[in-house]
């Protein structure tokens, strides 16, 4: 869900997302794709935005259509979200975040969800006072990490 992107041959179009520093994020790409004469097609993702209009502009995308998305990381999940949902597989799509990231910790005890901004190896569950290991078992369902027991 973030790195850098990989170009991935063979597509019928390219279509790239993202706010202006993700666009520039994606000019090498973008230029490659226009160098080997590739359809492709930018949709600018500003402020103003609605989620709503870039759903509109993917369900507009024919098969064969290969997705690049690079945003900040605070809203990288929710046009993982908008994509998914029309149609776009994790097959198809590539999501890029930058910038500051929150890491959800789910407490195995409790089952609350505690928001880092850096994560840590340790820390206390906010809800039950467990103190947690965070480990790297990530969840789609709780779109969390899970935050073991640290100390018996």
């Amino acid at each position: 869900m973030s790195g850098e992107a990989v170009f991935v041959s063979g597509k019928r179009k390219y279509v790239f997302c993202g706010d202006q520093q993700g666009i520039k994020i994606l000019s090498s790409l973008i230029e490659r794709v226009k160098e080997e004469e590739l359809l492709l097609e930018i949709f600018l993702i500003e402020g103003g935005t609605e989620w709503s209009q870039l759903s509109k502009f993917l369900k507009d995308q024919k098969m064969g259509t290969y997705l690049y998305v690079v945003l900040p990381n605070e809203y990288i999940q929710k046009a993982e979200e908008v994509a998914e949902a029309t149609g776009f597989s994790d097959e198809e799509a590539q999501y890029i975040g930058y910038g500051e990231k929150v890491t959800r910790v789910y407490c195995c005890r409790c089952h609350g969800i505690k928001e880092m901004k850096n994560a840590e190896e340790e820390t206390l569950c906010e809800h039950c006072g467990l103190e947690l290991s965070v480990s790297d078992h990530y969840s789609v369902y709780h779109n969390a990490v899970l935050g073991y027991v640290a100390k018996l």
